[in-house]
Order: C-alpha cells, then sequence, then structure tokens
C-alpha cells in the first residue's frame, strides 16, 4: 500500500511539476492530494479484502458485512475528522512544523511529541517530484539501484538456488526480508523497530513455552496492544489539552537523549 502511494506520487510528478515560475507550494499540495486519494483507495481495498476474507472463513452472510461496511463508514466519516481535531489542538507541532530558514527560534513549535515518519516520507517524495530541480543526489540514486539489484538477485537466489533438490532449502530462513530494509529506511525512527523487537521477543518465548495458549490467544494480544496504543494516544491527547499530560508530568526516564 505504501509502495503504491510513493510510486502513484512520482508518476503525478510529472504532471504537477511546473516551471520554475509556478508555485511549487501547489504542484507540492496536488501531488499530496492524489497520492492520499491513490492511498485511500489502495487502503479500503486492502481492508475491504481483509475484511471479506474473514468472512468467508467464518460464512458470515455477505450482505451483513455490506451493511456494517456501510455502518462503519457512516460512523467514521464524523469520527475521523472530530479526532483529527482533538489531536491537532492538543499537539499543534503535527500541522504547524518548524520551518527554521523562515521563523525565528521563539516562534516555531517547541518538540512534538510524534516523530511522523510516515509525514516525512510522503513530504520528501512530494518535494522530489515538485521541484523543478531534483533535490535528489546522485550518490542516493545510485544507492537505491545497487539496493534493487541486489534486492532482486536475492529473490532469484531464493527462487532458482536455495532449493530442496541441491539441499540448501534450509538456507531460506536465514536470508533477510528486504522489505523489512526497505520499512526501516522508510521509517527512520528507532521506536517502531524497537517496540517490534520486544513484542517479537516477547511472543518468541510464550510460543516457545505455551505453544496451545500462543495459538490461540497470541493474535488476539497482538491486535489489543494495537488498539490499546490508538486508545491510550487519545486519553493521552484529552489529558494533554486539560493541562495534565505527558509534558506537564511525565518523566524522560527510559527515553532515549533528546527524543522525549
Amino acid at each position: 500500500m505504501t509502495a503504491v502511494s510513493k510510486v502513484s506520487q512520482v508518476l503525478l510528478g510529472a504532471t504537477t511539476k511546473g516551471p520554475s515560475d509556478v508555485d511549487v507550494r501547489h504542484s507540492q499540495q496536488l501531488n499530496l492530494l492524489g497520492g492520499g486519494l491513490v492511498s485511500i483507495g489502495a487502503s479500503q481495498a486492502c481492508d475491504l479484502m481483509g475484511d471479506f476474507r474473514v468472512g468467508f472463513l467464518l460464512k458470515t452472510p455477505t450482505h451483513s458485512q455490506y451493511l456494517a461496511q456501510l455502518i462503519g463508514t457512516l460512523i467514521a466519516t464524523f469520527v475521523a475528522p472530530a479526532v483529527f481535531v482533538l489531536f491537532s489542538t492538543a499537539y499543534p507541532c503535527i500541522i504547524a512544523p518548524a520551518t527554521p530558514d523562515l521563523e525565528p527560534a521563539s516562534q516555531q513549535p517547541s518538540r512534538c511529541e510524534f516523530a511522523g515518519p510516515s509525514v516525512a516520507a510522503w513530504r520528501a517524495v512530494a518535494i522530489a517530484a515538485s521541484e523543478p530541480v531534483s533535490p535528489i543526489p546522485d550518490s542516493s540514486k545510485i544507492f537505491s539501484l545497487y539496493l534493487a539489484a541486489a534486492g532482486s538477485v536475492m529473490v532469484l537466489v531464493k527462487h532458482f538456488v536455495l532449493r530442496e533438490r541441491y539441499g540448501l532449502a534450509w538456507l531460506r530462513a536465514l536470508q533477510p526480508n528486504m522489505m523489512i530494509f526497505a520499512l526501516a529506511f522508510t521509517l527512520p525512527s528507532p521506536r517502531y523497530g524497537l517496540t517490534m523487537v520486544m513484542g517479537a521477543a516477547v511472543s518468541y518465548v510464550w510460543r516457545w513455552k505455551r505453544q496451545k495458549e500462543w495459538d490461540r490467544y497470541g493474535m488476539a494480544v497482538a491486535a489489543g496492544l494495537v488498539a490499546g496504543e490508538g486508545i491510550g494516544g487519545t486519553v493521552n491527547c484529552v489529558l494533554s489539552i486539560l493541562g495534565v499530560g505527558g509534558h506537564q508530568w511525565g518523566t524522560n526516564i527510559g527515553c532515549p537523549p533528546g527524543g522525549c
């Protein structure tokens, strides 16, 4: 889904990029709008396919699922903008990024609680695809080509070399997943990787010690933690608006230097 969105931004760059006398900001807004529409369509298609696949396995009537989707969409139409307004009120920095070249330090918002790695990726692609002169250095282009070639070779090796007939199939488990490397480059923030490692470690130990319990509750617990983080973030948002949030009463114990 992320790849589709970014590719659409690059393709839209050819139509949104104007000559040097055209407002670059307007071109970038068009680029983000087009990429956002593609992302929304891909997201909904993904979610719908996943929902109906689960419904098929559970033998849920199709018309009931359609009705549930319509009800959920109607509710989300009002809830999603309200949640965005709530977060932008509690954390104005998410819609007012610092511009050190244009504003004095005293007028810039303080450090934002959210790293916004996905936002940074969208912004970077929009700038690269809309600027009259590409800001991407040649070294980055060469590095990308090398990685693309390496990833392609690894796929070929996995399917044509690491096979049972050669006695090398066991090496497949040791071959790194290039999609994970790409995700790490797209999300330049250690907190997400550390969170994944912590969850994976707990899951591994749990599965090793109590296989049956893990099979029954593992995915449900993981889904609950993801949903709980969203609910907890909303609660923190309300506390920040009331003046009793983490900035006022929290602690930086356990935070990386300058990261909280």
